[in-house]
């Protein structure tokens, strides 16, 4: 097994493991407000977390391969302990903070579990380095492993408590534990494979070179923070901010292989430029022939899906998922590795600006035109807008052509059928 077929695998078991969560949630009898409360929770931990967790995952990468082998084992322990400083200030922000921070973002008076949810966050966000400890560390297996025990741990703690009658708030209390848990497994790691030192040279370093991945983060959670507000704010009504949470999800499978992929590849694409297209060409080839044709099923297949694998009050998902659907086309292009391998972070946030400029500008228009869909197709064009202005930057700035690193025939000829069966489904 490979690190790059080890870093995909693990993304499926993050994307199957959310998608089977809202599953399971549907199935155990929970209300639809209840779902909802939980979908909230995690919007709120999304919105709080996910632009910095990202953006130093990303920049952990490029900087350890540069380091000796000493500074390398210093690199580790103070990422760690970088995590687990913004973990806190986090921790203390929600929780000093929830009083307006909760209404302003959900517009709900109070979040039922919030209080709960905080204390998960805590312990959980320090173990996000972990699968690219194993993988700088060329463990592909225990990168699987790794991936096997966490979301399998997760489905067995948030469900286990409800189906024992304790309720929601049961199943977050177990998550708290199983937070706790991979907390330690992440300080015994960072001391095992890290050298116990503190050097704010190398946190330095690594925060400036990952500022403005984590502000390109910050955009892309800001388009989804917008989303969701603008549900909200627009319906006032926590069953339809369930409906569009369902159906607002990208193929989990296409998302965690391409993101796998893009991720390995960079160090490649930073040393062996030329073979690291190479190999970017023919792997997203690769997977163009499985996404498109799997995305194209779901496409035909959505409408009779969703209310069986959930429940009948989320058929009017359906529609939402399949104009979701529709946004593989953009991302399967990864035109932001190749300008992460040549250090152009800068230009990657200033396209992010431009498409969170159409997507806010499109959103209001398109949800009084035409609802949840009109907010979905929001998403979709501003995709579209990034990729472009991406792929403009790297043949007029960078000299690198698209046709060398992507299979143009294919290409056109999945993307037309993608859109051919949304038309006609």
């Amino acid at each position: 097994m490979t690190t790059t077929l080890a870093l995909q695998f693990f993304q499926m078991m993050r994307m199957g493991s959310a998608i089977l969560t809202g599953i399971l949630l549907a199935k155990t009898g929970l209300s639809t407000a209840e779902i909802g409360a939980w979908e909230m929770l995690l919007y709120l931990g999304t919105t709080f977390t996910f632009f910095w967790v990202n953006g130093l995952l990303q920049g952990m990468l490029p900087i350890h391969s540069k380091l000796g082998e000493a500074a390398q084992k210093e690199f580790i322990f103070n990422n760690f302990l970088l995590f687990c400083g913004i973990a806190l200030v986090v921790f203390l922000v929600l929780i000093i903070g929830e009083s307006w921070i909760a209404p302003a973002l959900t517009g709900l008076t109070q979040v039922p579990y919030f209080k709960l949810f905080c204390f998960y966050l805590l312990f959980n966000l320090p173990s996000y380095p972990v699968e690219n400890i194993y993988l700088v560390k060329e463990h592909p297996l225990r990168i699987a492993l790794w991936g096997m025990a966490i979301f399998g741990l997760h489905l067995v703690a948030i469900f286990l408590p409800i189906l024992l009658g304790l309720g929601l708030g049961g199943g977050i209390k177990a998550l708290v534990v199983l937070g706790f848990l991979k907390f330690l497994w992440s300080f015994r790691l960072a001391l095992s494979y890290g050298s116990f030192k503190f050097n704010p040279d190398l946190l330095k370093a690594l925060i400036l070179f990952s500022a403005p991945l984590m502000l390109t983060t910050v955009v892309g959670n800001l388009m989804l923070l917008f989303d969701n507000w603008l549900v909200n704010w627009h319906f006032k009504d926590p069953s339809v901010f369930a409906i569009y949470r369902y159906g607002a999800r990208e193929f989990p499978l296409a998302l965690a292989l391409l993101t796998a992929l893009g991720t390995s590849l960079i160090p490649n694409l930073s040393v062996l430029p030329e073979i690291g297209l190479r190999d970017l060409k023919s792997k997203s080839l690769r997977l163009m022939h499985l996404l498109f044709p799997l995305n194209i099923l779901l496409i035909c297949t959505s409408a009779w899906l969703f209310p069986r694998v959930f429940n009948p009050d989320f058929a009017l998902s359906a529609p939402i998922f399949n104009i979701y659907l529709l946004t593989l086309a953009s991302r399967v292009l990864l035109p932001a590795s190749i300008m992460m391998a040549n250090d152009d972070s800068g230009n990657i946030f200033r396209i992010s600006i431009l498409e969170m400029s159409v997507k806010v500008i499109l959103g209001f228009w398109f949800i009084r035109l035409w609802g949840l869909e009109g907010l979905a197709w929001s998403v979709v064009i501003s995709f579209w807008v990034e990729k472009i202005g991406l792929i403009l930057i790297l043949e007029l700035k960078h000299g690198i052509r698209t046709l060398d690193w992507v299979s143009w025939k294919w290409y056109l000829f999945y993307v037309s059928a993608l859109f051919v069966s949304y038309w006609i489904q």
